[in-house]
């Protein structure tokens, strides 16, 4: 049965977010979904300098959250170089680019997306994940205080 046929009205939404101080870019990738459930990030991605307000970061959170759409992917074989995140680093390399950004996955909890959660990872061995929760309509500010919160914290490495 085709996902875009079931009666269900809503998937989790999601957007992922790549932090780098050192580069001084956020780097935010609104994500699709097709018929099997993969998500993949869409075309556009949205940068920021590091050093925005908490406001800003807030208001471009919720308005890619928002861009989350279904759609079937076109081209199946894409490799980790085709993602546009790292293309719009400009790195050369995929290996340089998960050294010099920090990845925080913020996701509906359910399919009413009233509550987001964010994901710091950690890259740590253990798998170890740092995760936080807030209702999807928290003023920007709070939105854009977390995540920079949550990115000092995977900075930090404190979990080793």
């Amino acid at each position: 049965m085709d996902i875009f046929k079931k009666k269900r009205k809503e998937f989790p939404k999601m957007v992922v977010l790549y932090l780098s101080s050192e580069l001084n870019k956020i780097l935010v990738a609104p994500q699709y979904v097709d018929e099997s459930w993969i998500r993949f990030e869409q075309e556009e991605i949205e940068i920021l300098n590091f050093d925005c307000s908490n406001e800003l970061l807030g208001d471009t959170i919720k308005r890619n959250f928002d861009k989350f759409a279904r759609k079937n992917m076109e081209d199946k074989k894409r490799t980790s170089k085709d993602w546009p995140a790292y293309q719009a680093s400009k790195l050369k390399s995929m290996k340089e680019f998960e050294k010099k950004y920090d990845r925080i996955t913020v996701n509906g909890a359910n399919e009413a997306n009233i509550i987001m959660t964010f994901e710091a990872d950690m890259k740590l061995n253990s798998e170890i994940n740092l995760t936080s929760s807030v209702s999807a309509f928290a003023d920007n500010e709070k939105l854009g205080s977390l995540t920079k919160e949550l990115n000092k914290i995977q900075n930090s490495k404190k979990f080793e």
